[in-house]
């Protein structure tokens, strides 16, 4: 795949008319996926503006599909309370039960108390740091984990942003939950610049201040390098819940500290994604409290 960023713009001409048809029949036969998508995200870059519409059209239906298959499972977050048994629950809660049923010989149905499982409404905002150089197949795996958070909290209040110098808003909490729509907008970020995580939790608690949601939960993913904006971790503590994916972008690795300080500050987890690849996962053990 890196042979692509190699081949001087120069002979973007020549990509397109003789190797990107015989890329793209190579590509159309490979099984949807990070492979897949990550190559086609690379070859829209260099391609021709009739082509790059074509493999637009291609990634939006994939990412939305991969997006949705990773996100698969349970949604949202639970509360569990003691109510009176009735026919579906099945975790009887033995204190409660023995408790009630003293003084009586036989077991009645009225003295059965279980534990039921309730949703609860939240809010989520998730940050995303751009503000280091990333090649288009960064993006597009950035681009799959945001689908993963979307998909996840479809019946959740949840908001998108990005981050750099400045904040770039790609999904408010109120807006509805449109996946095709916000992969489309996630695909065309531009990254690179300095960063200013403060400024971006700042910007995810005003988010989170519109809804009424009793729980209120940021995720941010950054390298943890804050190079502009000042210390971050103040803010962090603002959060009834912030987690913290730490991610490196490159060869300055990341900042360890910082991020596992914002986690504690924000009550919340860290996780320390290896690859870059496995973001879109990190947001599924965040969301699913593995």
């Amino acid at each position: 795949m890196t042979l692509l960023y190699r081949i001087p713009q120069s002979l973007n001409d020549v990509l397109n008319e003789e190797y990107l048809p015989v890329i793209m029949d190579l590509v159309k036969n490979l099984e949807t996926g990070m492979l897949q998508i990550k190559i086609l995200s690379m070859v829209q870059e260099r391609a021709d503006p009739i082509k790059k519409e074509e493999i637009r059209k291609m990634l939006l239906q994939k990412i939305t599909y991969l997006s949705q298959k990773i996100a698969a499972g349970p949604t949202g977050i639970t509360k569990s309370i003691v109510t009176r048994y009735r026919p579906g629950l099945d975790e009887i809660d033995v204190d409660r039960t023995l408790e009630e049923q003293l003084g009586h010989r036989a077991l009645e149905y009225e003295n059965i108390y279980c534990h039921e499982k309730i949703k609860q409404k939240s809010s989520y905002v998730l940050m995303l740091d751009v503000s280091n150089s990333m090649h288009q197949e960064k993006i597009a795996v950035a681009t799959i984990a945001t689908g993963v958070f979307a998909q996840k909290l479809r019946n959740d209040n949840h908001g998108v942003i990005t981050f750099a110098k400045d904040v770039n808003t790609i999904k408010d909490v109120k807006d509805p939950n449109i996946l095709p729509a916000l992969v489309d907008r996630m695909l065309q970020i531009k990254s690179g610049g300095s960063t200013n995580i403060r400024l971006a939790l700042l910007k995810g608690l005003e988010m989170l201040d519109k809804t009424q949601s009793k729980i209120k939960t940021g995720i941010i993913v950054t390298d943890g390098w804050a190079t502009t904006g000042g210390d971050p971790v103040e803010i962090a503590a603002r959060y009834d819940r912030l987690h913290v994916l730490g991610i490196s972008f490159g060869l300055g690795g990341s900042d360890p500290i910082t991020n596992k300080n914002m986690a504690k500050k924000g009550r919340g987890k860290y996780i320390h994604i290896q690859r870059f690849d496995d973001l879109p996962f990190g947001i599924v053990r965040i969301l699913t409290n593995k």
